[in-house]
Formats: structure tokens, sequence, C-alpha cells
């Protein structure tokens, strides 16, 4: 009896599958080949990325190679694209810091900050690194303006950059604007942070010592 029940069941599946084809056939075959065509697509764009992303490295190599690295890199700021475009100001402007040009460098820095097609993290340490040299080396920087540029890093709680942000703009309030206070309330947010590295624990430390002596007087 099991054996009839199941030839049984077995014709009805058999059944449904034929009228499903029947009617929704050209719809599985247009979704199937979907599929198909969206994988090559994928796996077309993907390669092509990928050698987009050699080809700009190798020409990243070559900047830092030739007899002026930071004018080559500029250079390629208005060719490569993307996070190709960032790394090139990076490097340029690193070079450039290394060398004491604060000016050239704050000006890379500004190309990867402001790069939109660029990774979020990579305009974030820009921004980092622009606004610290700013605050060590141009005198005319207002502290508003500083901390104008801060101000979205320190919104994004996804940043890996957001503490370091944080500890940046205590030391504009402090030595840019006298606002002791408002440090002290970035460093607070700091030192209550569970995931506040040892290194950057100490300096909290000691920049909160400092500026609640200064608070004081």
């Amino acid at each position: 009896m099991s054996d009839i029940l199941r030839e049984v069941d077995e014709m009805m599946r058999a059944d449904r599958m034929n009228s499903l084809w029947q009617q929704h056939g050209k719809t599985i075959l247009l979704g199937i080949g979907a599929i198909i065509l969206g994988t090559a697509l994928n796996s077309g764009w993907m390669a092509y990325k990928s050698h987009q992303a050699q080809i700009q490295t190798t020409a990243i190599i070559d900047a830092m190679k030739s007899d002026n690295p930071v004018s080559s890199l500029k250079d390629l700021t208005t060719s490569l694209k993307g996070s190709g475009r960032a790394f090139a100001a990076l490097d340029a402007a690193s070079l450039a810091l290394d060398s004491k040009n604060y000016d050239d460098a704050i000006a890379m820095y500004t190309i990867a900050q402001q790069d939109k097609s660029a990774a979020q993290d990579l305009r974030d340490i820009a921004t980092l690194q622009k606004v610290s040299i700013m605050l060590d080396h141009s005198e005319d920087a207002k502290a508003e303006d500083l901390l104008a540029e801060l101000k979205p890093l320190l919104a994004n709680t996804k940043s890996a950059w957001r503490l370091r942000a944080l500890l940046v703009s205590a030391m504009v309030k402090a030595h840019k604007s006298k606002d002791y206070q408002g440090a002290l309330d970035d460093l607070a947010v700091l030192s209550a942070d569970q995931t506040i590295p040892p290194s950057m624990a100490s300096q909290v430390s000691a920049l909160q010592d400092v500026y609640q002596s200064r608070l004081g007087k």
C-alpha cells in the first residue's frame, strides 16, 4: 500500500512541476539567465577593479622613486581615481611633512580629505593629520575652523580614528581658544572609553592634569 501511495505522490509532484513549467517556464529561464549574467558581470567588474588597483599601485611606487616624489605624487592625484588618488595624496603629504614642508602637506591632506570617491577611513586620517599640522604650525588657524573640520569625524562613531580625533579636539580647544573645560570634557569621554589604547590613556591622563591646573588659575 505504501508503494502505491508513493507512486501517486510522485505522479502528483510531476504533474504540478509540469503545470508550473507550462505557466512560468519563460520567467524561470529569464531569472536563471539574469543570475548567470549578474555573476559574470560581477566577476568581470572585480577583475577590472583588481587590474586598475595594480596599475595605480605601480604608478604610486614609480612616483615615489622619482627625483621629486612629492611633485610626482601630486601630479598623480589629478589622474588617479578613488582610493588610488587618496593614497597618492597621503604619501605626498607624508613626504612633505618629513621635509617640514607643512603647506604642501596640508594641501595634499586636503585633496585626500575632500575626495568623496575614496574610502572613508582614508578621508578621516587625512582630516586628522591636516588638523594636527594646522594646530602645530598654522598660527592663523582658528579654533572654530579646526573643530569644524573635525566635526564629521567626531560624529562618526564607527570611525577607527574617532578617539584620536577627540584627543586632537581637546588640544585645539585648550591651545587655540583656552577652553580648558571643553578640553577636559573631550578627555573625559576618552578616559571613559574601554577601548582606548594604553599609550593614549597615558596621554589623556597627562593632559587632564595640565588642563585641570590651568583651569584653576
